[in-house]
């Protein structure tokens, strides 16, 4: 009777396991489905989203579905981890009713948007992978400037959701207060002295050239052999001009980092070095130079200050859609056609652009041996 008893107990045990065992995994299997996760009234704001994009409806007929994207399946942790999370949001739901209509959920697009993005950050983009692959890529059927970023995402392992933001859902607003940035960037304006060799147009500054003629300065541009004279300053702008474009001054030979751009009537005026055949460009360049005078408010000997604004706008512009790229990756002349080929999808003013390319040409690859 015992043995009867005991094998009862271990059959029943068994059942209970079983069953255990199969409802989890149904009930893991019917929360996944994009009815359930669809089901809230909460989700028919990001569904619409979805709906309207290629993951939805394409010429191939693939649909990627609500846990094909927000659920990894690459290992039982991740899987089971993101189940366990996802608790909150029906407890948000169900007690606490956090988004009840599109208001709130535009309020909180940016916190839940950060979230699903440090989750793939940290699962190596999972969930993209389980249908994308660097392997399976042919780059020369991609256009030029995904043939581009696929290349520099492998050469620094970057994963897929670094650039890959907002395919399905529309992007979060991300405040970014230029102005602010702009305005504590002129305060360092006039901080020079006596001991400063070399002076940096803050911003993009129109000024006198000392012959007469106007000049318009660009950010970062350097001033040498300078003095004071009352509220102004007088000194010396180096660079050189390509020929048939002499209105435009640049930072070296062959190196588009642009320095200044001359009036019709300045462009006579300055003081010839050298003239120089560039076998790349095939043309002839010359080095010049020439005297300007200028407010001592737009000028500073804080290079650091401009750095930092350059370095900030890259990091909170550019970091929208990808990870920040490092200036040394690319040099200063592929620099240009980077930052054109994405600034329209940031909320950079044209004076912001013009700092962030100038900064990161500054500091390209084939510039970092260079002392600016």
């Amino acid at each position: 009777m015992a043995k009867l008893k005991g094998a009862l107990t271990a059959l029943g045990l068994a059942a209970l396991g079983a069953a255990t065992v199969l409802g989890t995994q149904f009930a893991m299997k019917e929360t996944s489905s994009t009815e359930f996760c669809v089901s809230c009234h909460s989700m028919s704001h990001p569904q619409a989203e979805w709906e309207g994009t290629v993951h939805f409806s394409n010429r191939k007929g693939i649909r990627a579905e609500c846990a094909d994207c927000h659920i990894p399946q690459d290992n039982a942790f991740h899987y089971v981890k993101t189940k366990v999370m996802a608790l909150k949001d029906v407890w948000h739901t169900v007690v606490t009713n956090k988004l009840p209509d599109q208001e709130a959920y535009e309020t909180h697009r940016l916190e839940m948007a950060q979230r699903v993005w440090e989750d793939m950050k940290a699962n190596n983009s999972a969930t993209c992978r389980s249908c994308h692959s660097f392997e399976a890529m042919v780059l020369s059927e991609q256009k030029e400037a995904a043939q581009k970023m696929h290349q520099l995402a492998q050469e620094t392992n970057q994963t897929c959701i670094d650039c890959h933001k907002g395919i399905a859902h529309f992007m979060p607003e991300i405040p970014v207060d230029n102005a602010a940035a702009a305005g504590e960037l002129a305060k360092h304006g006039g901080e020079f002295g006596v001991s400063d060799k070399t002076l940096y147009s803050l911003a993009m500054n129109n000024v006198q050239l000392a012959q007469g003629g106007e000049v318009r300065l660009m950010p970062f541009a350097e001033l040498g052999n300078w003095k004071e004279a009352d509220d102004k300053i007088t000194a010396t702008v180096k660079g050189w001009q390509q020929a048939g474009a002499e209105s435009v001054v640049y930072l070296d030979l062959g190196k588009r980092v642009m320095v200044a751009l001359l009036g019709d009537d300045a462009q006579g005026k300055v003081n010839v070095v050298k003239t120089v055949y560039d076998d790349v460009t095939a043309s002839d360049w010359k080095e010049i130079n020439f005297e300007v005078t200028a407010p001592k408010t737009a000028v500073t000997a804080n290079i650091a200050a401009l750095n930092n604004f350059g370095n900030n706008l890259n990091q909170t512009h550019c970091s929208g859609c990808h990870a920040p790229i490092g200036a040394d990756h690319y040099t200063a002349n592929q620099w240009i056609g980077v930052v054109n080929s994405m600034k329209d999808r940031t909320s950079m003013t044209a004076d912001d652009v013009r700092a962030v390319t100038i900064y990161l040409q500054r500091n390209g690859k084939d510039m970092v041996e260079s002392k600016h």
